[in-house]
This record gives structure tokens, C-alpha cells and sequence, in this order.
């Protein structure tokens, strides 16, 4: 790379996983791989707002997305040694913070299926 490219793409990726709720993000797909739902249902957030998180996380080289079915499955997926370097150093510090643990068992009991049949169920109740 260009002098200063390699300080630019590392200090955009730095960036990208400084954000608290992109940590848990991570967190969360270090713990299984997930679709925006799921994410959105865990952390209480819109399915637009952890989208954007996920763009970012996808664009600076930590996640893939998949599609399955009707989902887009989110998964690690550090592409380069530096992006696998930080992961391992975020996920293991957070994964001592009590929200974290929340998280993680909030997670656990929580599916895409039931997500998106309780969606389809709210909104053809209120179609009737």
C-alpha cells in the first residue's frame, strides 16, 4: 500500500469496531451467526439502524452476510489478520461486561422463525 493507506484503512476499521453497540454486534455473531431481526430483537433497536451498523462492520472487513431463504445471515468473518488480531482482543474484553452476558442469553432464547411469524401474525391481525 501508499504510505499513509495503510494508517487510513487501519484507523477506519479502529472506528468502525469503537461504536458500543457495534461491539455487541460482534459480540453476537461471535456467539452464532444471525440475520437483522434477530440483532434488532436482542439489542432493541429499529432493523435500519442495525442494518447501517452491519454495513460497516461489512464494508471494513468483519462480517459477511449470506442470504438463506428470506434472511441475510450475518457471520465473523475477519478478512484479513489485523480485522481477526481485533476481533479476538474486543470480543474477549467485552465478553466480561455484564450487559454482554444479558445479551448473549437474550440471544439464545430468541429465533428468526418466531420473529418473523409474530411480525406476519401483527400485521394481518391488523389487516382484519
Amino acid at each position: 500500500m501508499i504510505d499513509g493507506q495503510i494508517v487510513q484503512k487501519l484507523s477506519r476499521r479502529l472506528k468502525a469496531i469503537s461504536d458500543p453497540t457495534r461491539i455487541k454486534i460482534l459480540v453476537l455473531l461471535y456467539v452464532r451467526p444471525c440475520c437483522v431481526c434477530e440483532l434488532a430483537a436482542v439489542l432493541s433497536l429499529s432493523q435500519p439502524t442495525v442494518s447501517r451498523h452491519l454495513k460497516q462492520l461489512e464494508v471494513e472487513g468483519f462480517v459477511v452476510g449470506k442470504r438463506e431463504k428470506t434472511w441475510i445471515i450475518y457471520r465473523l468473518s475477519p478478512e484479513r489478520k489485523c480485522c481477526q488480531n481485533l476481533l479476538e482482543i474486543v470480543i474477549q474484553r467485552a465478553m466480561e461486561d455484564r450487559e454482554i452476558t444479558r445479551l448473549t442469553e437474550k440471544l439464545e432464547s430468541i429465533s428468526r422463525e418466531n420473529i418473523t411469524r409474530a411480525l406476519f401474525e401483527t400485521r394481518a391481525g391488523g389487516a382484519a
